[in-house]
């Protein structure tokens, strides 16, 4: 795995968090390092389906996301990473106020990299867990 420093894996935190749909959703990564990161979202009544519950799709994006940033520091300076599969396994309903994802790294070959993720609600409750294949592809990141 590539040897990142934290101060490089800071400012990736924060260019990601200036992402539009992490904006619009109102998600944020907390806390980015080696092989982990943490992302929060304060649920509110736009992330609320016709039923008043959350919407999956909405705790599916921020587990997603917390899976694709767990993997960023096994990539190489010219690679980025999409995902291909994600599996998400709802456990229970979250409760309105913090959601807390936790994203982690787990193996990786030349094109693929696999991750996993678990979400919490406000009393830290265990609401849901997934997996992520991502196909790791070059990028010249706009040269």
């Amino acid at each position: 795995m590539p040897e990142k420093s934290q101060e490089e894996l800071d400012r990736v935190a924060m260019a990601l968090n200036e992402s539009p749909f992490y904006k619009y959703l109102g998600m944020r990564i907390v806390r980015l390092w080696e092989g982990h990161s943490e992302m929060h979202l304060e649920l509110s009544q736009q992330h609320k389906n016709i039923w008043n519950t959350f919407h999956g799709g909405v705790i599916a994006s921020v587990m997603d996301s917390s899976c694709g940033s767990s993997i960023y520091s096994s990539l190489q300076s010219d690679e980025g990473a999409i995902t291909i599969d994600l599996r998400v396994n709802y456990l229970c309903p979250p409760k309105d106020g913090l959601l807390v994802c936790k994203g982690k790294f787990v193996y990786r070959t030349k094109n693929l990299a696999w991750s996993e993720s678990e979400a919490f609600d406000r009393d830290n409750n265990l609401i849901a867990r997934a997996q992520a294949v991502h196909r790791i592809i070059r990028r010249d990141w706009g040269k």
